[in-house]
């Protein structure tokens, strides 16, 4: 998995899981932190290199803090495939900074990050772990939609006619015609 930045919004929320087996999959860890959770599914991932093996660590995202807390009085220690886990809040090291984490997991916690139709990338994601959306890329700043009403029906149209001078509409019409030449 490619490893990247945990974001601002999921340090809260996130448990680093240490001394695995190097055979511990993500949906093994998902199923034992579901235990404290109120989900039927909790995002686990177990960190690997890029030949797919295992570096005996993962990280585990939660909906809220009071569950994480859970987990981690409820599982740390447990035993695991022969080894006994560490289960530890995420805090950032003092000489590398930022903690990385699987891509995956950050992807399904936060969102991906998309490319705008300018071809830049959008590194605007989930604000926070509930589930709003900073939608800033569609308002000007004085919150006004960009486009108005009259404008975005003139683009539909411009985009309408582009679309039948390319010929697929052209096409449509003479099957349709060919048809009810057919027809008694």
């Amino acid at each position: 998995y490619e490893m990247v930045e945990l974001p601002d919004s999921m340090m809260s929320t996130t448990l680093w899981v240490g001394n695995l087996n190097e055979f511990v999959t993500d949906d093994m860890l998902s199923e034992l932190f579901t235990q404290a959770s109120s989900l039927k599914f909790v995002p686990a991932c177990v960190a690997r290199k890029p030949n797919m093996e295992s570096m005996r660590y993962g990280f585990v995202a939660f909906r809220s803090e009071e569950e994480k807390e859970i987990a981690m009085e409820l599982l740390h220690g447990y035993e695991l495939q022969g080894k006994t886990l560490k289960v530890e809040p995420i805090r950032d090291h003092e000489k590398y900074g930022r903690i990385r984490a699987p891509q995956k997991i950050v992807d399904y916690a936060v969102g991906p990050i998309k490319r705008q139709r300018n071809g830049e990338l959008n590194t605007l994601r989930r604000a926070t772990s509930t589930g709003t959306r900073i939608r800033s890329s569609q308002n000007n700043d004085d919150g006004e939609n960009r486009y108005s009403k009259l404008e975005r029906s003139e683009r539909r149209r411009a985009r309408l006619e582009k679309r039948k001078s390319r010929g697929r509409y052209k096409n449509q019409q003479r099957k349709n015609s060919r048809a009810t030449r057919l027809l008694p």
